[in-house]
């Protein structure tokens, strides 16, 4: 699965799903959209495109999320730093966010031609998405994690939910 990134819904006819977002303290939007193939995806010049790494529900699934956070890893990232944010992410935060009260559904993008990653963090309320962080940044590191190789995000910024559709 593939995913796309824009400002507009011009052009996600044949998409999978597709959310639309306006940030919480802005009028401006984000419109991501899934696609089956890396060349729908990329289709908008104007847009980017992610390889979908990871796709789980919350510990609230099934219920609408009334907020999402994009949380943005620029790069380029190193190898190491590639393999150590997948391993903390599939193996300590992602299963923390399973059982999360108020996660409905995250999102993990990988960006190849840029080495870069962006979280899409769905909850049902901005108080959700607070905690939400809040479990996922005082979790206890796994044996052999790096800190150092770990910083954190380079941004988030947070979205109102606007509308969800399936297939377009």
């Amino acid at each position: 699965m593939y995913a796309r990134l824009g400002r507009t819904e011009d052009g996600t006819a044949g998409a999978a799903e597709v959310c639309t977002l306006r940030r919480l303290a802005g009028a401006d939007q984000q419109v991501l959209s899934l696609w089956p193939t890396a060349e729908q995806a990329a289709a908008d010049p104007a847009a980017e495109w992610y390889e979908v790494q990871d796709d789980r529900t919350g510990g609230s699934p099934g219920e609408r999320p009334g907020v999402a956070a994009l949380v943005y890893f620029d790069g380029p990232m190193s190898e190491a730093r590639q393999a150590a944010s997948l391993r903390a992410g599939f193996e300590r935060i992602g299963p923390l966010m399973d059982s999360q009260p108020g996660s409905v559904r995250s999102l993990v993008l990988w960006q190849p031609e840029r080495c870069c990653k962006l979280i899409v963090m769905q909850c049902v309320s901005v108080e959700a998405l607070e905690e939400a962080q809040r479990a996922a940044m005082s979790s206890k590191l796994l044996p052999g994690e790096d800190r150092a190789l770990l910083p954190g995000p380079d941004r988030v910024d947070v979205y109102r939910v606007l509308a969800e559709a399936g297939a377009r």
